[in-house]
């Protein structure tokens, strides 16, 4: 017999499967019984993206909440002035698009940083878990207030200091959230829109970092850094 292929198969299309989620004691229904989720099935969408594809935009107001089972998802605010930067990253476990529970716009936009396997949960959804299971309202708070964590490590690691320090900071958080130890090879105008530089000190900054081997870049297959190297700069 043919074995049944779960939704962590990047080839599968079909319905999610939280029952034998590799993650699902860090995302959002951790705290729901496997009836309670055959119910939620029902309702939620899984699949990949690639880089660069947006779940929502700036302003909108959303009608979905997103789970990340892996990859990266760069949170981007667009300027007055027609600039652009990024405010947060999210990673494997994170939930986001939470304001949409509340009826609010989308203070950013969410853009697919690194190829990533996300679950598109209807609010519709976690409405009505709500009058079933409570536990799910302190699991929204639990993640909302996580991302709350994760805007304040952006404002004191990437937003103050010397350009080298900080990009030292995101590089070592990047590193931290990899499974593979291997970070995606970023782009270098999202480096600068992360760390407040332009463009070509995030190319010079990188090239330098490269030339004393705090980074090995290999083409198509990511960034090795020098845990050790990286902090000496910190």
């Amino acid at each position: 017999m043919t074995p049944k292929t779960y939704c962590t198969d990047e080839k599968w299309p079909g319905r999610p499967d939280c029952v034998h989620c590799a993650i699902r004691s860090t995302v959002l229904f951790s705290v729901l019984n496997e009836a309670e989720l055959g119910e939620v099935l029902r309702g939620i969408d899984n699949r990949w993206h690639e880089t660069g594809h947006e779940l929502y935009a700036q302003g909108a107001k959303g009608e979905d909440i997103y789970t990340i089972r892996a990859g990266c998802v760069k949170m981007v605010h667009a300027l007055d002035d027609g600039g652009r930067r990024i405010v947060r990253l999210h990673y494997r476990g994170d939930a986001i698009g939470l304001q949409s529970v509340l009826g609010q716009p989308n203070r950013n936009s969410a853009i697919v940083m690194q190829k990533a396997d996300i679950c598109r949960i209807p609010v519709s959804v976690i409405h009505a878990l709500k009058k079933r299971n409570p536990q799910i309202y302190e699991q929204l708070m639990q993640r909302w207030q996580a991302s709350l964590d994760e805007a304040e490590s952006f404002i004191t690691e990437l937003g103050t200091g010397h350009a080298e320090t900080r990009l030292a900071h995101l590089l070592l958080k990047l590193d931290a959230h990899s499974e593979r130890h291997c970070i995606p090879n970023l782009l270098r105008e999202d480096i600068a829109a992360i760390i407040g530089v332009t463009t070509e000190t995030a190319s010079r900054l990188m090239a330098d970092f490269r030339r004393r081997k705090f980074i090995l870049e290999k083409e198509d297959r990511g960034i090795h850094c020098d845990r050790d190297a990286l902090k000496s700069l910190i």
